[in-house]
């Protein structure tokens, strides 16, 4: 576990070290937009070092989009 944290820390202080200097002269949308995206990157992060079995984002996806996909495909389907 120690081993994942030190790998996890070292990858997001590579990538802050960076981004820092453009974050700083960055809009308020901009920076909205990378923290927006920095959320998923620390969820996972987390499920990486904790080993918690949590949803992952694949999982969420499915859950959100399974149903209407099938509903998509059915309507599509030609009669046999």
């Amino acid at each position: 576990m120690s081993a994942s944290i030190v790998y996890l820390l070292l990858l997001f202080t590579a990538m802050v070290a960076y981004d820092f200097s453009k974050w700083k002269q960055a809009c308020l949308r901009d920076r909205l937009a990378y923290g927006a995206l920095i959320l998923p990157m620390l969820y996972l992060g987390i499920l990486y070092v904790t080993e918690m079995p949590w949803p992952n984002l694949d999982e969420l996806v499915h859950f959100f989009f399974a149903e209407p996909a099938k509903r998509i495909v059915e309507t599509v389907k030609l009669p046999s």
